[in-house]
């Protein structure tokens, strides 16, 4: 990533390198030792996650995402105590599938296998075992697996500077038996997010450590 003339320029090779910095932390294990299983909720929760984020300029940090359902919507998130508007986890519609559908857990039904060509993407959706991820102290009861790719030859995000020549990705599992998102991969590119980064574009990987159903 470089900046220039004041404009965050995010190449495809960048995005790449995110991608590759935390793609072991992915996979599955297969013999780990029995854990806890995520608590079956009715929508209304509040969920702690242990949040890795890389900030435009390679930067990277741990930190505590809170977010907070009410009847399958999102209605507060954090980082630590800063308060982020949920306007970030939608703008700019066409990268952020994923934060559109962090904002209404309602929606997974109704999403399938789909080729978004005005948009430039694909979406997959499977099941897959719920088996537990050693970086997580929850196992799931099950896991919907919904992944997106989206490719730009250029997109201008006003306010925010543009991407050239850049795909993105982002990933959810969906542990729908307990109505929780248990692990998921988002780029939020807003300006409330340089309260964290100092600038407006941040890439996380936020994996699910805590359950408090109401």
């Amino acid at each position: 990533m470089m900046k220039a003339k004041g404009v965050w320029v995010i190449t495809a090779a960048a995005v790449v390198v995110l991608l590759v910095v935390f793609a072991v932390r992915l996979a599955p294990v297969g013999a780990t030792p029995r854990k806890p299983l995520v608590p079956v909720t009715n929508g209304t929760f509040t969920a702690v996650y242990t949040a890795k984020v890389m900030c435009a300029g390679g930067r990277t940090f741990e930190t505590d995402l809170t977010l907070t359902y009410r009847g399958g919507r999102l209605t507060r998130a954090a980082i630590d105590d800063y308060e982020i508007p949920l306007a970030a986890f939608k703008y700019p519609h066409q990268p952020n599938y994923i934060g559109e559908i962090l904002l209404d857990l309602n929606k997974v039904d109704k999403i399938d296998n789909e080729t978004v060509k005005r948009l430039g993407g694909v979406i997959h959706k499977r099941r897959v075992d719920p088996v537990p991820h050693a970086e997580l102290p929850l196992a799931p009861r099950s896991r919907l697996l919904i992944a997106t790719s989206f490719n730009y030859s250029r997109l201008v995000i006003e306010g925010h500077g543009e991407m050239i020549n850049a795909t993105t990705h982002s990933l959810l599992m969906f542990d729908d038996q307990a109505n929780v998102p248990y692990f998921f991969i988002v780029d939020i590119i807003h300006s409330s997010m340089r309260r964290v980064c100092n600038s407006s574009f941040i890439f996380m990987i936020a994996y699910l450590k805590e359950v408090k159903p109401k």
